[in-house]
């Protein structure tokens, strides 16, 4: 699986098994780097760093070799019990750098540790084995392709973020196949297109096969545009596809189900363990 986290606009990342001189190894060789690289008109990228803590450093650099009204800001964190390395990464307004210091202090000390099939029971975000843990709204982003084991050729696709304002509906929006599809609307067949709600999360999907040279894909689409600002009801997708992997020729491959009904049950299940994390907020 390959996943995206970001919290506050800033791309959020971990690394197990990191150790205290590792860390501190890390710190260092990253400010040597930006040291070295040339910055006009200052002569070097890197602006400072400050130590919240013993395992919380921020590194405050140029976004570019010519930039000069705005930052690289790079927030280094160690979770020594569990050797988890978190690194937060952002841009920010050079004249905003004060308010920018203030928010990744009160960021870094919110950073938990976090068994990765916890459920917190404190509010907070969830990425990997570290938990934020903060209720106030914040811009959380989430989105992760995941490839099906004994499944050639199928991918997943989960996108999850708090919006600012809530897109029309799937269906409103699309027309009978899914987006970017629509030049192929002769080989393709819906077979399914309406409502479907999860447990409280309202939402629409728009499922349809393909049959091109007497191959078989499929493309099934899934959406809930969420609430304006709501932590607790973000936007969310998912997608499940048979049709972004080529065989080793660059043919379309054969979709991995042995028929519709196959290939709906297993969207079924997969779409019905979605949930909506208790005490987000």
């Amino acid at each position: 699986m390959d996943a995206t986290f970001k919290v506050g606009g800033a791309k959020i990342s971990t690394r197990r098994g990191i150790s205290r001189e590792e860390f501190g190894d890390l710190r260092a060789g990253r400010e040597a780097s930006l040291m070295a690289q040339p910055h006009t008109p200052t002569g070097q990228r890197f602006v400072d760093r400050r130590e919240f803590s013993d395992d919380r450093v921020l590194i405050t650099s140029w976004l570019s070799p010519n930039s000069t009204r705005m930052y690289l800001t790079e927030l280094y964190a160690l979770l020594p019990e569990s050797q988890v390395l978190v690194v937060v990464e952002g841009e920010s307004s050079a004249k905003l750098h004060d308010k920018t210091l203030q928010y990744f202090s009160s960021l870094a000390q919110s950073l938990r540790d976090r068994v990765p099939a916890e459920i917190p029971s404190v509010p907070g975000f969830c990425i990997d084995s570290v938990l934020v843990a903060r209720s106030a709204l914040n811009q959380e982003e989430v989105s992760a392709t995941i490839r099906v084991p004994g499944r050639p050729g199928l991918m997943l696709s989960y996108t999850a973020y708090v919006t600012g304002k809530p897109d029309v509906d799937l269906l409103q929006r699309v027309s009978g196949v899914p987006p970017g599809y629509e030049g192929a609307v002769a080989a393709m067949k819906t077979l399914r297109r309406g409502e479907r709600h999860i447990g409280p999360i309202r939402g629409q999907e728009l499922l349809v096969r393909g049959d091109s040279d007497g191959t078989r894909s499929y493309e099934f689409l899934w959406e809930s545009q969420g609430q304006r600002a709501s932590i607790e009801h973000p936007f969310l997708s998912l997608r499940m596809s048979t049709t972004d992997e080529s065989g080793p020729d660059g043919e379309t491959m054969e979709a991995p189900f042995v028929d519709d009904k196959e290939a709906l049950e297993v969207w079924d299940g997969i779409l019905g363990s979605l949930r909506l994390r208790p005490r987000a907020i």
